[in-house]
């Protein structure tokens, strides 16, 4: 009788210690591992600098390393899908971005994503786009280069990145407009370097790029106009459409940016833990001094105002791109 007694107390203490186990695990801190944070594009790209600055500040805040992760194609795709499988659990991140997840989606519907895969932390990055011409070209200003153009009688060559690109889809916006004729032509890879060599070798009239892009190539071409609503820190002296008074009407959906998700159905507490690190680095000027002429593009935004964003860009550029659906 007292080794039956003995045997089931044992028992008993065994059970009591398994469930203490579980509990302690189901409530151990997040987070008590590693964390991956998928970054979209090509290692070296000026934005995975970003992304690592942010990871290894993030890292230290947290307790645990943030590893950042190149997984690169099909634009950006690759990574936004991934990340929207993911478990929900707070270690698997994502640095969004516009292209994937917005004009990708509007382009694909049978992409295995949408905006609501995904729990915003934080908005981190909003790039201008500009309106490049060779520096040679004999117009210092757009309304030269407009009046220019029409002068000319010309259909404008009109260099982008990718024929389902959002500078394309931007610069498009801009030129009908301004009244331009334009023939777009994309390129895809390395698309910065085939629009500047395409600017210098006279086969293209002019660009949509980007500033930290084309900033390397200064005294080979110039930027005649921002194309957005207000002025950027990047290029505080350039002016605007709005200056020019063409009205594109797109707001900060007319810039390229990227941020912080994590997928749907992450924790409160940890998504609430997410969003509070995230919110006081990039708002900490130690910070964006560290990042150099790149901290220019950091653009903090709530998570509510960058979900927000989501949709105002996909209602802003839906019809665009069921444009070019159908005259494709």
């Amino acid at each position: 009788m007292n080794t039956i007694r003995k045997k089931a107390l044992a028992l008993m203490l065994a059970a009591t210690l398994s469930v203490g186990a579980v509990a302690s695990v189901a409530h151990a801190e997040y987070p008590d591992k590693p964390i991956t944070l998928l970054f979209p594009w090509a290692p070296g790209d000026p934005f995975e600098a970003v992304m690592r600055t942010l990871g290894e500040r993030m890292g230290k805040e947290l307790g645990q390393p943030v590893v950042v992760t190149s997984t690169v194609g099909a634009g950006g795709k690759k990574a936004t899908a991934a990340a929207a499988k993911a478990d929900a659990d707070g270690y698997t991140l994502l640095n969004n971005w516009v292209a994937p997840q917005i004009a990708g989606k509007l382009f694909d519907p049978d992409l295995p994503y949408d905006n609501s895969s995904f729990a915003p932390i934080a908005g981190v990055l909003a790039i201008p786009f500009t309106v490049t011409v060779a520096e040679t070209h004999p117009s210092n200003t757009m309304p030269e280069f407009i009046e220019w153009a029409k002068a000319e009688g010309k259909t404008l060559n009109f260099g982008v990145c990718a024929p389902q690109s959002v500078p394309r889809l931007v610069g498009e916006q801009f030129m009908r407009s301004a009244e331009l004729e334009f023939n777009p032509i994309p390129f895809n890879g390395g698309c910065m370097g085939d629009n500047i060599t395409g600017l210098l070798n006279g086969s293209l009239d002019v660009s949509v790029s980007v500033v930290p892009a084309t900033r390397i190539m200064e005294g080979q071409v110039k930027h005649l106009l921002l194309l957005a609503d207000e002025s950027h820190p990047i290029a505080p002296d350039l002016a605007t459409a709005a200056d020019v008074d063409i009205n594109i009407g797109w707001g900060a959906a007319a810039l390229g940016w990227g941020g912080l998700v994590a997928p749907s159905g992450t924790p409160d507490d940890v998504l609430a833990k997410l969003r509070q690190v995230s919110a006081d680095i990039l708002q900490d000027e130690a910070f964006l001094k560290e990042l150099g002429p790149l901290g220019k593009l950091i653009a903090y935004s709530s998570p509510s105002d960058f979900e927000a964003l989501w949709s105002e860009t996909e209602q802003l550029l839906k019809p665009r791109v069921e444009e070019l659906k159908t005259s494709n």
